[in-house]
Order: structure tokens, then C-alpha cells, then sequence
């Protein structure tokens, strides 16, 4: 057993390096090829030079200095990367948790008002935009700007863990919200057909029929049988939450990794671009990794099959 979930580790490992290492080399060679201005002077093969920067980036962790900043790029991810982390992290348990319970609320009860409530609310979180969302609670709650004054105390700047582990809660919790939301409301509507089509198998009847109350039957087998769908779909809507992470680093002032996303467009600060491009590319496959990792746990036949 161990040996199996060994194997299976290491190989969601080395998926996790070939696709940001690969996803970082693809956009360099097209960068470089449609922009060869920006290799003058260099004579090296382009797959050479491909070669040298990879190794550079990821064996040495060196991926220049920013033209916009005029910082060591690597300093830039190390003191952005706790922030983005803890954001991404922290909006990835609200919205899975909440679009967990909620979902099975809707199909364990059915056409209820409560149940008509959060999907109309799930259908909302998934289309409204977080930078609207989050601008739309700044103005009502934000400390010293909140249109609603005795409720406004939601932090507008960030604090770090190490000056302040409450303060970090307090800076973090709406901004977890918001990232959270749309995940949320997918994984919701998700939890709810898988949850529906679980309901009606014959081993929650007999566990039933033995006594257990519903409320157990659901929350001990349904909804472990459930869920795993849920933790697919995360790993194909990470790209979307990684995206409105980088609109909510601008919206709370976050000194998160992409703070200088913008400017480096502007400024053509490739460099820069590049990194970021590998720091995203390994939020969403690390998160694949999670995903794969959670689905195991639920279902060990998923390891033993992907074990060679």
C-alpha cells in the first residue's frame, strides 16, 4: 500500500514540474520568436538559448531583474508568493466548504426556499465579477471610505502574518470571500446533481432502513460518494480562479506576486512576464496535484489504477 501511494505521489509530482516547466518554455519560445529584437546580440540556437534560461529559472531560481522595478525578479516572487498563497489557499476552502454544504442542502431538501435561495445565490457568485464584488463591499464596508459607517470595518490594507496574525484574519477575510464565491456557486450546482444521482442508490436505502437517521445517511456516505466529482471540476476552473486572484490583488492592494502584472505589460517587461507566467502555471497545477491527492483519499481504486 504504501509503495502504491509512493508511486502515485511521485507521478502527480512530475506531472505538476513538466507542465509549468513547459507552459514557462512555450510562452518564452513564442515570445522570443515573434519578437527576435529581443534576443540582439545573442547568436546562440533559440532552443539553446530556450535551454539556458530554464536552467537558470528553475535548477538556479534566477529569472532576472525587472525593467519596471528594477529588482532581482526571484526577490519579487519571495516576498509576493506568502501573500498569494495564503489568499489562494484560504478561497479555495471557503469555496469548495461552501459550495460542498450547500449543494448537498439543495439535494437532501429539495425545492425548499432555502434550497431555491442558494442556487439562485450560486447562479449570481458565478457570473458577477470579483473585482465588482469586491469594489462593491469596499464601498459599503471599507474602513474609513464604507458608505455604511457602523458597519465599516473591513480592512484596506494588508498586514502580514508575522506583524500580525489576527490583523493577516482580518485583512484576508473578505478578499478569501470573494475569491471564494464563484468557486462556490460551481461547485454547488456541482455537488447538487452529483449528490442527487448518489441519493438514489440502493446501499443509502439500506443503510436507512437499518435506522440511521437521513441527516447521518447524508453526511457520512452521501456525501463522501459525492464529492469527488466537485474536486475534478476545482481543477479545471483553477485558471479562472487563479485570474480573479490577480483582479483581487489589485482591488485589496494585496502585495501579492502579480502586483506588477500590469505595469510589466505596459512597460514590455518580458522578464517579468515570464515569471509570472511560471508562478501561475504552478498555482494551477499544483492545485490539480491537491485536487488528485483529495480524490485518492476518497477513493483509493483511483491510486491503485494510476499506480503502474
Amino acid at each position: 500500500m504504501a509503495l502504491t501511494v509512493g508511486k502515485y505521489v511521485l507521478t502527480r509530482l512530475a506531472t505538476v514540474v513538466i507542465v509549468v516547466v513547459g507552459v514557462t518554455g512555450l510562452t518564452w519560445l513564442s515570445v522570443n520568436a515573434l519578437r527576435p529584437d529581443l534576443r540582439a546580440g545573442d547568436d546562440r540556437f533559440i532552443f539553446v538559448a530556450l535551454a539556458d534560461y530554464l536552467q537558470s529559472a528553475f535548477l538556479h531560481f534566477e529569472f532576472g531583474r525587472s525593467r519596471t522595478s528594477g529588482r532581482e525578479i526571484e526577490e519579487l516572487i519571495r516576498q509576493g508568493l506568502p501573500a498569494d498563497l495564503s489568499l489562494l489557499l484560504g478561497g479555495l476552502v471557503i469555496g469548495l466548504g461552501a459550495g460542498i454544504a450547500g449543494g448537498a442542502y439543495c439535494a437532501a431538501r429539495p425545492g425548499r426556499l432555502a434550497s431555491r435561495a442558494l442556487e439562485s445565490a450560486a447562479a449570481l457568485f458565478m457570473i458577477a465579477p470579483v473585482y465588482v464584488v469586491g469594489l462593491v463591499l469596499l464601498l459599503l464596508f471599507g474602513s474609513g471610505l464604507g458608505m455604511v459607517e457602523s458597519l465599516a470595518h473591513v480592512p484596506t490594507t494588508y498586514v502580514s502574518f508575522a506583524e500580525s496574525p489576527l490583523g493577516w484574519a482580518g485583512a484576508l477575510a473578505v478578499p478569501w470571500l470573494v475569491l471564494g464565491l464563484p468557486l462556490a456557486g460551481v461547485s454547488l450546482r456541482m455537488m447538487r446533481a452529483s449528490m442527487t444521482d448518489v441519493l438514489h442508490e440502493d446501499y443509502l436505502r439500506t443503510a436507512m432502513a437499518k435506522g440511521l437517521r437521513p441527516r447521518t445517511v447524508v453526511r457520512r456516505h452521501a456525501v463522501p460518494s459525492a464529492v469527488a466529482p466537485v474536486f475534478t471540476l476545482t481543477t479545471v476552473t483553477m485558471p479562472v480562479v487563479v485570474t480573479n486572484l490577480v483582479l483581487i490583488e489589485q482591488v485589496f492592494s494585496i502585495p501579492g506576486v502579480f502586483t506588477g502584472l500590469r505595469r510589466g505589460i505596459a512597460a514590455g517587461d518580458f522578464d517579468l512576464l515570464f515569471a509570472l507566467t511560471a508562478v501561475a502555471a504552478g498555482f494551477v497545477a499544483v492545485a490539480g496535484l491537491l485536487a488528485d491527492l483529495a480524490l485518492a483519499w476518497l477513493d483509493p481504486r483511483m491510486r491503485t489504477r494510476a499506480a503502474p
